[in-house]
């Protein structure tokens, strides 16, 4: 699936709310057994919710600006935009975030992303964005821009942090929130993308078939550049979360994509709002062993 060419994407033009939008909506990377659907998420007014944010998105500037600065902590932002959600949609409250789970030694066992209410359920949340990928588009060989960060892990550690709150220390938090454990349903919110060098099989589990795909490549002669009319976009780290949308005089040519020994590079097409919108992502990166080029 190439989420950039959802219909969504035509209409929101603010940046925050755009990259609000693909935390709420992206389609899941990886199936964890736990998802928390988009439905749920959103909400019966959750696309009007957005289309109001987007035409006055001053209150998630305000949000965000008091949590800043960022850094170059993209869970920290994407938890952010979700906090956000969770505190002022209609249908959802915000309980506690980071929970520190401490042992009986005093020592910190983890933290839960969220617990919040969804439609009156209570829910423990994890949020996880990740973005991997391979030649062969198998989860095992599946890495990140940074090649210790593997799927493989991060999809143990979610379910790791997916029963956190369902130890006895763990079921004490919810209790000191008001909470009876047993009502408490605990879920995952996985976004991202996943790379390959080829179509994704239908069957390569736990990746989901029908998630965002883009394409992997380690030498650029892999690349078709043939028709030279094409412009790119290099996004920065903090821009991985939506489909980008981009001013013409921010748009990159070939040559300076040739250049690029590794990240995240958005293929653009010019529409008729005068921008230019993502419609491939591209993952580029270095061939083991070796630079590449």
């Amino acid at each position: 699936m190439n989420y950039s060419l959802d219909a969504l994407w035509w209409r929101l033009t603010d940046p925050g709310v755009r990259a609000l939008a693909s935390v709420l909506t992206a389609p899941v990377l990886w199936h964890s057994g736990a998802e928390l659907g988009v439905r749920e998420l959103l909400g019966g007014k959750g696309f009007r919710y957005l289309l109001d944010l987007d035409g006055n998105p001053e209150s998630l500037r305000h949000y965000l600006q008091a949590r800043c600065p960022f850094g170059n902590r993209l869970g920290w932002y994407a938890e952010s935009l979700l906090a956000f959600w969770l505190e002022t949609a209609p249908h959802t409250r915000l309980l506690a975030q980071n929970a520190v789970v401490q042992n009986a030694q005093g020592q910190t066992a983890g933290a839960a992303d969220f617990i919040a209410l969804v439609n009156g359920q209570p829910c423990h949340i994890e949020l996880t964005c990740k973005y991997y990928g391979s030649r062969s588009g198998r989860p095992s060989e599946m890495i990140g821009l940074n090649r210790h960060d593997r799927l493989a892990d991060k999809a143990a550690k979610l379910a790791q942090q997916t029963a956190l709150l369902q130890t006895e220390v763990g079921q004490g938090v919810l209790r000191g929130l008001g909470l009876q454990p047993q009502q408490v349903r605990a879920v995952t919110v996985v976004r991202g993308i996943a790379f390959s060098a080829a179509p994704p099989a239908a069957e390569n589990a736990p990746l989901n078939p029908y998630g965002w795909h883009g394409l992997y490549i380690e030498d650029w002669a892999e690349y078709d550049f043939s028709d030279g009319l094409k412009r790119y976009y290099a996004l920065p780290r903090m821009d991985f979360l939506a489909p980008a949308r981009i001013a013409g005089n921010e748009t990159q040519g070939a040559d300076d994509i040739r250049n690029l020994e590794s990240g995240l590079i958005a293929e653009l097409e010019h529409r008729p709002d005068g921008c230019w919108h993502e419609v491939k992502r591209l993952m580029k990166v270095q061939r083991p062993g070796g630079r590449s080029m």
